[in-house]
């Protein structure tokens, strides 16, 4: 990921250069050619090469250079390593010392090793010399990170005293971020906390936030706060009714940038956000639209949090991502209402905002889909057949909740292990009687569909099967003539790529030549990420949009709505279906 361009400090006063011009300055101008063309790392190492030849104030001045190349050249490793080592030579200068902090505070952080960070910015706010831009920079960061950590106080603090260092455009949108923060509060935490901050500043916001509150009348709200701030003279400017209006998410003055994915990409995680990143890059070049950019989270919300405001102020347009729950809150607690619009990817629990829409990866969504139209097509009774593993679990329960929330009831649950016959399962599973209105949910990959339909189809030859998980792979598997009367909700795309998007599909067959089958879906919902991106940067929410990964739809409270594909297979081909089959059929 390039790295964002940050404030600097003044730097160390350069060495003098000689008539003789000795090695050391003929590095360090190759290195400044190099910095200036955008070859970052190969800068880095003529500085380092130019700081062995010195010693004293011209060696910390090329080791600084060489950590700050290294910062934007991705290298955040290095750069803590150089910043380490002006720190142990600096022989007490405050200036130095500021400088090594702050390049080795933004190299933990794009490491994900925040509560380091942490320690380095706030001992760089505790130096005098440090220049404004950068103390404001390093507040507004330690002011996300205590958000993080539940200390909204501590991050108020922070953003209050930032107020006096910013100017312009800057104090307007810190102004956003406290009210956002103290919309984010209880009444009763803001009225506990005016008696624990000794800040006369942040005392006063509390005393407008609360009197904004219990004035919900715009004109009395309006005279309450002149009357106050009448009584306290000092109080820095508010807009209080432009405040009044980000209740409202609004993209339409967002600078011209890049769609920007906020992906995990560490763990488990890394392929699968490969190949979501893969499907946005790739619909990007079929459309000629805005390029996609990669931000990389590592699993740390605050973290994730950082990242997010780093993209907002290098211009994204909009936010693919993230997906992980923790990594949603943490972007939903900083975000304000002005940021753009962000795509979450997984589930929220519960969060809604304006400007904030979901499009859920999961299978769950599948389930819940089969339950729901089942339950519409006139199916009442339902026997559970699913793996004794982690997903299976989750999926089946997702299944039932929903089934019998509709009303639906369940014959019967089995599980069976993987790899290992299904024969005994089954027949204790459909041991009773079961009526027209019945069907089975299946959860099996494709390693175990063909046992578990032949095992199905022994015992009763005509129940319907419903699946949300069979067909995950690129292709039908060798055998897919027993998996006959299966109804496949999963996406088109999986099925059949090369007629849903023939060209999106030999693209990342070159991008993803050896993706596994999780990551061939996942690169579809990246297709469709990104169209669903230019849909909401455009405000076209009308149109339902045909999708690799089904029809897709704008619902209510930003809720994407998928409607996947109805299939069954005769004699090894996919013949599309209209809708659920009927009960009976």
């Amino acid at each position: 990921m390039p790295h964002k361009t940050t404030p600097v400090l003044s730097p160390a006063p350069a060495p003098s250069v000689t008539a003789t011009n000795p090695p050391e300055v003929a590095n360090a101008h190759q290195g400044d050619i190099l910095l200036a063309e955008g070859h970052d790392l190969e800068a880095a190492k003529d500085y380092i090469k130019a700081a062995a030849a010195v010693q004293g104030q011209a060696q910390l001045h090329y080791l600084l250079k060489a950590a700050e190349a290294s910062l934007q050249g991705n290298k955040p490793q290095v750069a803590v390593l150089l910043a380490n080592e002006v720190l142990r030579l600096q022989q007490g200068d405050n200036t130095l010392r500021g400088e090594a902090l702050w390049i080795r505070a933004q190299g933990l952080m794009d490491q994900g090793q925040t509560p380091r960070a942490k320690g380095n910015l706030e001992e760089l706010l505790s130096i005098a010399s440090t220049p404004q831009n950068v103390r404001a920079e390093a507040m507004g960061t330690l002011a996300t990170l205590y958000t993080q950590e539940g200390h909204e106080l501590t991050a108020l603090n922070f953003l209050i005293e930032r107020d006096s260092l910013l100017s312009g455009p800057a104090i307007s949108k810190n102004h956003q971020r406290i009210h956002a923060l103290l919309d984010s509060v209880s009444s009763a935490r803001i009225q506990n906390w005016q008696g624990r901050s000794g800040n006369p500043l942040v005392q006063e916001w509390l005393a407008i936030a609360l009197i904004s509150r219990h004035n919900p009348d715009p004109e009395q709200r309006k005279a309450a706060i002149d009357a106050w701030m009448a009584a306290h003279p000092g109080h820095p400017p508010i807009n209080f009714s432009s405040h009044d209006e980000l209740n409202v998410a609004d993209t339409s003055n967002q600078p011209s940038g890049d769609i920007c994915a906020l992906l995990p990409t560490t763990g488990p995680y890394a392929e699968l956000s490969q190949a979501i990143s893969a499907g946005m890059e790739t619909a990007a070049q079929l459309k000629a639209g805005p390029a996609v950019k990669l931000l990389q989270s590592t699993g740390n919300p605050s973290f994730t949090a950082v990242l997010f405001e780093r993209g907002v102020k290098e211009g994204c347009q909009i936010f693919v991502g993230p997906w992980l729950p923790q990594d949603i809150n943490a972007v939903v607690g900083v975000r304000k209402p002005s940021d753009p619009p962000v795509i979450a990817l997984g589930s929220d629990a519960g969060v809604r905002q304006p400007g904030l829409y979901v499009f859920s990866l999961g299978r769950d969504v599948a389930a819940r889909q089969i339950a729901e139209q089942g339950y519409g097509a006139g199916y009442r009774q339902v026997y559970v057949l699913y793996p004794q593993d982690s997903s299976g679990a989750s999926i089946q329960a997702d299944f039932i909740q929903t089934w019998k929330k509709m009303g639906g009831t369940v014959a019967g649950v089995a599980t069976y292990l993987p790899g290992h016959s299904l024969n005994g399962q089954v027949q204790q599973l459909l041991s009773g009687n079961s009526d027209s209105h019945a069907f089975v949910f299946l959860v099996a990959n494709t390693q175990n569909a063909s046992a578990a339909v032949t095992a199905i189809r022994a015992v009763n030859s005509n129940i319907p099967i419903f699946s949300p998980a069979l067909l995950h792979g690129a292709t039908l598997p060798a055998d897919a003539g027993s998996l006959a009367g299966v109804a496949s909700v999963d996406m088109p795309w999986i099925i059949q790529p090369a007629t849903t998007k023939p060209q999106a599909a030999a693209l990342l067959h070159s991008t993803l030549p050896d993706a596994s089958a999780a990551q061939w879906r996942m690169a579809a919902f990246g297709l469709d990420a990104y169209q669903l991106a230019e849909r909401i940067l455009a405000k076209k929410f009308s149109q339902p949009i045909e999708g690799a990964t089904g029809t897709l739809h704008f619902g209510k409270e930003g809720r994407i709505v998928r409607d996947m594909d109805w299939m069954k297979i005769e004699n090894g081909a996919i013949v599309p279906l209209s809708g659920i089959p009927k009960t009976g059929s």
